[in-house]
């Protein structure tokens, strides 16, 4: 299926697409060289995911980590993990992202393989995400796999649920190999510091709009300024005030294109002190002023971030 939006709940957590499916499974087809902005969002989802590069190149940040995938190699990105994807300047950023319900592997709970198999990789405290290499033997064949596994769903055709379950499996099996025992007898505890900068983020998002400071914003999660700041450097490596302009220009691209108002009463509506300051920083993150992106995509052709994000009320 070809993803068009990214469901995101108030407290960032992307909708689980399998949920209440009786075949939890489900591939997505995602082309960021036809989004406006050229990064997947901050967000967070409880299903594991493999992802498989196509064309192109695509950078993966979390909180502690940064790959960059070249056109064939993949990853995997792990239950409740904070993270963001980015196509390079100027190039293409083409995949495949496999979502699944760990029922599909794990059976019912308490099952042996979910305790054997499942458990010690999505409790990994230090596995955020993992890279799989084309020009590595072993990864290359988890690859082979995940794609293999996208296929069958793509075909539907007869059997096909219990393919892309066993080509999940084996991808499983291969990954477990990746990843330190020592690793894997670590289990996840909840990290407080990720809690809270969640928190922050969401007072941003319902609060953009107004002259926030640094102490409100640090307030939401009941923390100092200094921790604050820190939290955001460790989590989403940019500041608080960074963060809070970024979500500002994405919230005015999407009046730009929703209404017809005026360029200074949407700077004025999404936070921006003047019209003047706000053209500025449009077009040093769009590389087009806020009139001309308003014009590309009254186009039918051209297809806008807007698409292929959207917030639950």
């Amino acid at each position: 299926m070809i993803i068009n939006q990214l469901t995101l709940s108030d407290n960032l957590q992307e909708r689980p697409v399998n949920q209440g499916k009786a075949f939890p499974l489900s591939t997505r087809y995602v082309d960021l060289g036809k989004w406006r902005t050229p990064s997947v969002p901050w967000h967070w989802h409880s299903e594991p995911e493999f992802l498989c590069l196509l064309r192109g190149s695509l950078k993966i940040f979390t909180a502690h980590q940064e790959y960059i995938l070249s056109e064939g190699d993949g990853c995997f990105v792990n239950c409740n993990v904070l993270h963001r994807m980015s196509r390079l300047p100027k190039t293409q950023a083409v995949f495949l992202a496999q979502h699944w319900d760990v029922s599909l592997l794990g059976g019912v709970r308490g099952s042996i393989f979910e305790q054997k198999y499942l458990n010690p990789v999505l409790e990994c405290k230090e596995l955020e995400a993992l890279p799989f290499l084309l020009q590595n033997a072993n990864q290359r064949r988890i690859l082979e796999h995940i794609r293999t596994s996208c296929d069958a769903v793509d075909s539907e055709e007869d059997g096909y649920e219990m393919i892309a379950r066993n080509e999940l499996s084996s991808a499983w099996l291969l990954m477990r190999k990746e990843i330190p025992r020592e690793a894997r007898q670590r289990q996840n505890s909840e990290n407080p510091a990720e809690a809270r900068v969640k928190r922050m983020m969401l007072y941003i998002r319902e609060h953009y709009q107004e002259k926030l400071s640094l102490e409100e914003i640090a307030d939401a999660a009941n923390i100092s300024t200094r921790e604050c700041l820190r939290d955001f450097r460790q989590y989403l490596h940019t500041t608080p005030f960074s963060y809070l302009i970024d979500h500002r220009l994405n919230a005015a691209a999407d009046s730009l294109l929703a209404s017809g108002l005026p360029v200074t009463e949407i700077a004025m509506n999404c936070g921006f002190s003047s019209g003047s300051y706000f053209t500025k920083l449009f077009r040093e993150k769009f590389q087009i002023t806020p009139l001309e992106y308003r014009k590309a995509n009254a186009d039918p052709n051209m297809k806008s971030g807007r698409d292929f994000l959207h917030l639950e009320d």
